[in-house]
């Protein structure tokens, strides 16, 4: 997989979305009287789907549809994930409240620009955050999420002019090219067991971001079955393996900016599934690459 579809794909994050012959499922309830077609599927019929006057007009149903429905589950997700980064990077532990506005649109891509109400358990002080998310399934049941901003409102007028693409190769080699297999069955008592790290039980529970990580995963499988994916929350963690390039304490292996997770875990509902996540940064501020495979 190797992030493959980011190579010319990086947007800037003015230009004018394209509405493309692409649906995607609108998982929020509906009721029986007829309800006009989420901006998504409406079809280009000609260049003036292009121009500006037709730009202002997807945003404008777009923001009607969020007022109107509320956010989609996909849209708190991938707000989730650009908060995880922040937390990563800045060490602080936010917590999502609810998703307060949010632009999305498709180029090869699906783009979401979200703000959030986010809440610091430090105190129980709120505050506006917002992230930008893009990802995409390359193969089956992988996918590929960058976030390239996530910063707390109100910016500052340097933060505000600061703003980078992401860039592949910029990547450590480690952790660059097609996603790896499941670990070998002698990862911790073999040749490289010292890249590796088994975590504790202790470590699950107060590691909450490790259910983001299945969550991506299952999302990878059943992206037009959001409300499954509901009730198959919460999850039990059974097993959850770190590696990373070199042999490093075992707490900074779980918070390296680089690093690869071999997560088993079981939903409310009963299934088992194995994932294995790919955790990169291209070291420029804001960003975060998570890589997902999931496995049954």
């Amino acid at each position: 997989m190797g992030n493959g579809m980011w190579k010319q794909e990086a947007r800037d994050t003015t230009e004018e979305p394209p509405l493309i012959n692409e649906k995607l499922e609108d998982e929020r309830p509906q009721e029986s009287t007829y309800i006009k077609p989420h901006v998504w599927n409406l079809r280009r019929e000609d260049d003036d789907y292009y121009n500006k006057q037709r730009a202002d007009d997807y945003y404008k149903q777009q923001r009607a549809d969020f007022e109107l429905y509320g956010p989609n589950p996909r849209i708190d997700l991938f707000g989730r994930v650009g908060l995880h980064c922040y937390n990563l990077q800045k060490g602080t532990n936010l917590k999502s409240l609810k998703v307060l506005n949010c632009d999305s649109w498709i180029t090869s891509l699906v783009t979401h620009y979200i703000i959030l109400e986010a809440m610091d358990p430090i105190g129980n002080s709120s505050c506006e955050f917002e992230t930008q998310v893009r990802y995409a399934v390359e193969n089956i049941d992988c996918l590929s999420a960058i976030t390239t901003r996530c910063k707390l409102k109100p910016k500052t007028p340097e933060e505000e002019d600061k703003y980078y693409e992401w860039n592949k190769d910029l990547v450590d080699n480690f952790f660059r090219g097609d996603m790896p297999e499941w670990m070998r069955e002698d990862a911790l008592t073999g040749r490289d067991k010292l890249q590796y790290y088994e975590m504790k039980d202790s470590e699950l529970e107060e590691n909450e971001w490790l259910h983001l990580y299945a969550e991506l995963a299952l999302f990878s499988k059943w992206q037009t079955k959001l409300n499954e994916m509901e009730s198959a929350k919460p999850f039990e963690m059974k097993k959850v393996v770190v590696r990373t390039k070199e042999n490093v304490e075992s707490w900074k292996k779980v918070k390296a900016e680089n690093a690869i997770f071999y997560i088993s875990f079981k939903t409310r509902c009963g299934l088992d599934f194995n994932c294995i996540i790919r955790k990169t940064t291209d070291g420029k501020p804001d960003h975060f690459s998570l890589e997902v495979k999931c496995l049954m």
